[in-house]
Protein backbone atom coordinates (compact mmCIF):
# COMPACT_ATOMS: atom_id res chain seq x y z
CA UNK A 1 0.00 0.00 0.00
CA UNK A 2 1.25 2.80 -0.80
CA UNK A 3 -1.85 6.14 -0.09
CA UNK A 4 -4.46 6.66 1.80
CA UNK A 5 -6.71 9.61 0.03
CA UNK A 6 -10.32 10.63 1.11
CA UNK A 7 -12.49 10.33 -1.69
CA UNK A 8 -16.03 12.29 -2.31
CA UNK A 9 -18.59 11.48 -4.51
CA UNK A 10 -21.09 14.48 -5.35
CA UNK A 11 -24.26 14.57 -6.92
CA UNK A 12 -23.63 16.81 -10.17
CA UNK A 13 -21.29 19.22 -8.31
CA UNK A 14 -18.03 17.90 -8.42
CA UNK A 15 -16.09 20.39 -10.46
CA UNK A 16 -17.45 22.98 -9.01
CA UNK A 17 -16.68 21.86 -5.37
CA UNK A 18 -12.89 20.87 -6.30
CA UNK A 19 -12.59 23.91 -7.51
CA UNK A 20 -13.91 25.38 -3.98
CA UNK A 21 -11.14 23.38 -2.14
CA UNK A 22 -8.69 24.30 -4.47
CA UNK A 23 -9.24 28.12 -3.94
CA UNK A 24 -10.00 27.63 0.14
CA UNK A 25 -7.13 25.67 0.85
CA UNK A 26 -4.51 27.54 -1.84
CA UNK A 27 -4.36 24.29 -3.62
CA UNK A 28 -4.29 23.26 -7.35
CA UNK A 29 -6.66 20.91 -9.46
CA UNK A 30 -4.09 18.39 -10.93
CA UNK A 31 -6.85 16.70 -12.53
CA UNK A 32 -10.08 17.05 -14.06
CA UNK A 33 -10.69 13.99 -16.07
CA UNK A 34 -14.84 13.83 -17.53
CA UNK A 35 -16.68 10.32 -17.87
CA UNK A 36 -16.92 11.41 -21.71
CA UNK A 37 -12.97 10.79 -21.26
CA UNK A 38 -13.33 7.76 -19.34
CA UNK A 39 -12.09 4.66 -20.35
CA UNK A 40 -15.65 3.04 -19.49
CA UNK A 41 -18.80 3.92 -21.34
CA UNK A 42 -21.58 5.85 -19.20
CA UNK A 43 -25.29 7.58 -20.51
CA UNK A 44 -24.48 10.34 -22.73
CA UNK A 45 -26.31 12.43 -20.34
CA UNK A 46 -23.93 12.55 -17.76
CA UNK A 47 -21.07 12.90 -20.06
CA UNK A 48 -20.05 16.52 -18.58
CA UNK A 49 -20.05 15.17 -15.43
CA UNK A 50 -16.41 14.43 -13.42
CA UNK A 51 -15.35 10.85 -13.65
CA UNK A 52 -12.08 11.46 -11.74
CA UNK A 53 -10.50 14.81 -10.19
CA UNK A 54 -7.68 15.83 -7.43
CA UNK A 55 -6.73 18.26 -5.68
CA UNK A 56 -3.20 18.65 -4.04
CA UNK A 57 -2.85 21.58 -1.42
CA UNK A 58 1.09 21.18 -0.06
CA UNK A 59 0.31 17.75 2.19
CA UNK A 60 -3.42 17.73 1.45
CA UNK A 61 -4.78 15.66 -1.09
CA UNK A 62 -7.95 15.00 -2.03
CA UNK A 63 -9.54 12.64 -4.77
CA UNK A 64 -13.24 13.65 -6.16
CA UNK A 65 -15.53 12.50 -8.77
CA UNK A 66 -20.00 12.64 -9.78
CA UNK A 67 -22.22 9.71 -9.20
CA UNK A 68 -23.55 7.98 -12.00
CA UNK A 69 -27.50 6.79 -12.90
CA UNK A 70 -28.05 4.18 -10.51
CA UNK A 71 -24.74 4.60 -7.85
CA UNK A 72 -26.14 8.43 -6.56
CA UNK A 73 -24.94 9.58 -3.54
CA UNK A 74 -26.21 11.49 -0.23
CA UNK A 75 -24.35 12.61 2.52
CA UNK A 76 -22.75 9.74 4.48
CA UNK A 77 -22.77 7.52 1.76
CA UNK A 78 -20.49 10.20 -0.61
CA UNK A 79 -17.08 9.38 1.58
CA UNK A 80 -14.65 6.54 0.89
CA UNK A 81 -10.96 5.39 1.74
CA UNK A 82 -9.06 5.45 -1.32
CA UNK A 83 -5.95 3.11 -1.32
CA UNK A 84 -3.55 2.27 -3.75
CA UNK A 85 -1.56 -1.06 -3.75
CA UNK A 86 1.84 -1.90 -5.62
CA UNK A 87 1.59 -5.43 -4.58
CA UNK A 88 -1.35 -7.31 -6.74
CA UNK A 89 -1.89 -10.38 -4.11
CA UNK A 90 -1.73 -7.77 -1.21
CA UNK A 91 -4.46 -5.81 -2.31
CA UNK A 92 -6.65 -8.95 -3.30
CA UNK A 93 -6.20 -10.24 0.02
CA UNK A 94 -7.56 -7.05 1.71
CA UNK A 95 -10.45 -6.79 -0.85
CA UNK A 96 -11.56 -9.89 0.38
CA UNK A 97 -11.05 -9.65 4.13
CA UNK A 98 -13.04 -6.11 4.37
CA UNK A 99 -15.55 -7.29 1.70
CA UNK A 100 -16.10 -10.25 4.12
CA UNK A 101 -19.63 -9.85 5.98
CA UNK A 102 -20.00 -6.33 3.31
CA UNK A 103 -21.03 -5.39 0.54
CA UNK A 104 -18.63 -5.14 -2.69
CA UNK A 105 -20.24 -2.46 -5.03
CA UNK A 106 -17.97 -2.76 -7.63
CA UNK A 107 -16.31 -6.30 -8.07
CA UNK A 108 -12.26 -5.71 -8.02
CA UNK A 109 -10.52 -5.56 -11.59
CA UNK A 110 -6.39 -4.79 -12.30
CA UNK A 111 -7.53 -1.48 -11.90
CA UNK A 112 -10.36 -0.87 -10.04
CA UNK A 113 -12.92 -2.37 -7.27
CA UNK A 114 -15.19 -1.20 -4.24
CA UNK A 115 -17.27 -2.59 -1.18
CA UNK A 116 -18.19 -1.59 2.35
CA UNK A 117 -17.37 -3.14 4.88
CA UNK A 118 -18.99 -5.00 7.70
CA UNK A 119 -18.89 -1.56 9.58
CA UNK A 120 -20.08 0.90 6.49
CA UNK A 121 -17.31 2.57 5.64
CA UNK A 122 -16.76 2.55 2.00
CA UNK A 123 -13.42 1.46 0.42
CA UNK A 124 -11.59 2.56 -3.44
CA UNK A 125 -9.01 0.16 -4.47
CA UNK A 126 -6.84 0.70 -7.08
CA UNK A 127 -3.27 -0.06 -8.31
CA UNK A 128 -0.75 1.92 -8.41
CA UNK A 129 -0.16 2.20 -12.27
CA UNK A 130 -3.87 2.70 -12.23
CA UNK A 131 -3.69 5.52 -10.30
Amino acid sequence: MTTLLPYIAFPGTCKEAMEFYSKTFGGKLVKLQTFAEAPMEVPEEVGHRIFDSEMIAGKLRIKASDDLPGHEVQAGTNISLFVSFADKAKKEEIFAALSENGKVLFPLTEDFGMLKDPYGIQWMFVSDKAQ
